[in-house]
């Protein structure tokens, strides 16, 4: 009866066979499955299920839809699986035995003693110590990834928006150098250019249509990369709001910023987590130096027949080994991750002051620049009204517009820089710093 109640509570194998064709989910499905967001750093939005949708909103839609992002979740079932088996304690050995004499007068022999490993007790306040922490690391690296996988959502998305628009400029400013070059050509025919000038008209037009190529393939490389990190099929077109513009970094402190990067950052804390973890470890291996016991008792009739009964203990003697290569080990372990926790601060402190610079350098650019574009194009308007009087000639103010979109194109390229170092510094953060 007790061999068949113990049984009874074994578990039983199941297969799980795997999905060989898994289906990317369409946009509409991505709304849906957005639900059970659990990113400490990205509170759930409201999310319309067929869009348009901001950077934030498609960040939480990746951070559920991934496929990697899935996969690496599930280690966190694995950690705590490894906290339940870190505070069982062994199972009671039971010994049985029967010996058959041959001679007459004597009876069979019979035994019965039962142990438990005492060790197991003094140790299993350490072991789940470690395991603790060893989950809670886990579940800090999958945040981190989650994380550094919805700013990247983020990053893709921005870029792909600014390149569209980089490149619906660069198509302007192609269809411009062809009609300048028409014109050149019209000039030349009527002996008022010169043939070199129509040369450098003709590699214009070259020039401008590399580009237009250049950021349409841009672009699209973009848009590519954003759906792989989404989870979605190649060919869908996901529904995106309008960029936002970026943000004025002037009021920015580096030190304050590297500060709530010590507090926030799920990288640092898992790092945290992981040394807590080790710590348990050497506390763990110092305590298996110490001749902890196997305490067993028994019962025996021998043949003639002669009832005993006693107990025992088995231990090791502490005399060479006394477990003094864990505790290097595990002492060295301590050490190597003290040093990967201060190499990684380090990195983040720099890391944060170089975004947070090159943020400043790069708003200064684009402010000037900007400037510059402002009084162009209110040069602009009086100079296309002459043209079209015949004041001016045609090729003057085409000539001029094409240097209009160039700075256009320019200015964008600025403001993507920004946008995009924006979200690095929110990944070098920890925390969005703009929403």
């Amino acid at each position: 009866m007790l061999a068949v109640l113990a049984l009874g509570g074994c578990a039983i194998y199941r297969p799980r066979p795997l999905e060989e064709n898994p289906k990317p989910a369409d946009a509409a499905g991505l709304a849906q499955t957005a639900a059970a967001i659990k990113q400490p750093r990205l509170a759930p939005l409201p999310i319309p299920p067929q869009g348009p949708w901001n950077d934030l909103q498609l960040a939480d839609i990746a951070i559920v839809a991934s496929p990697d992002l899935q996969a690496l979740r599930a280690q966190a079932q694995v950690a705590d699986a490894q906290v339940f088996a870190a505070g069982l304690l062994p199972d009671p050995q039971i010994g049985i035995g029967a010996d058959a004499p041959d001679g007459s007068g004597v009876v069979p022999a019979l035994s019965l003693s039962a142990g438990f490993d005492i060790a197991a007790l003094f140790t299993r306040h350490s072991r789940v110590a470690a395991a603790r922490a060893s989950a809670e690391r886990v579940r800090r690296d999958i945040a981190w990834q989650e994380w550094l996988a919805a700013n990247q959502v983020r990053l893709l998305a921005r870029r792909w928006q600014f390149l569209e628009r980089q490149h619906d400029i660069a198509a302007r400013a192609a269809d411009a150098a062809e009609k300048l070059l028409s014109l050149t050509q019209t000039a030349v025919a009527q002996h008022n250019a010169r043939l070199d000038d129509l040369a450098l008209r003709r590699v214009a037009v070259l020039d401008a249509r590399a580009r237009e190529g250049a950021l349409a393939r841009d672009a699209e490389a973009a848009r590519l990369q954003l759906n792989l990190a989404v989870g979605v099929a190649p060919d869908v077109r996901l529904p995106l709001t309008e960029v936002a513009a970026p943000h004025d970094p002037s009021a920015l402190d580096a030190t304050a910023l590297e500060k709530q990067a010590l507090a926030q950052r799920l990288d640092l804390a898992a790092l945290r987590a992981g040394y807590a973890a080790q710590e348990a470890s050497v506390r763990s291996a110092i305590l298996q130096q110490y001749p902890l016991p196997a305490i067993s008792v028994s019962r025996a009739r021998d043949t003639t027949p002669v009832y005993t009964k006693g107990a025992s203990a088995n231990f090791s003697l502490p005399l060479w080994n006394r477990n003094r290569g864990g505790i290097a080990i595990a002492r060295a372990t301590r050490e190597q991750l003290h040093a990967e926790y201060a190499a990684r601060v380090f990195d983040a402190q720099a890391s944060i002051a170089a975004q947070v610079e090159a943020l400043k350098q790069t708003a200064a650019q684009r402010q000037t620049l900007d400037a510059q574009l402002d009084q162009l194009r209110a040069e602009m308007q009086p100079l296309e009204k002459a043209a079209e009087r015949g004041d001016v000639a045609l090729v003057t103010f085409e000539t001029a517009r094409a240097a209009l979109l160039d700075k256009e194109i320019a200015s964008l390229a600025l403001a993507q820089a920004q946008s995009e170092d924006e979200v690095a510094l929110a990944i070098d953060v920890g925390a969005l710093i703009w929403k």
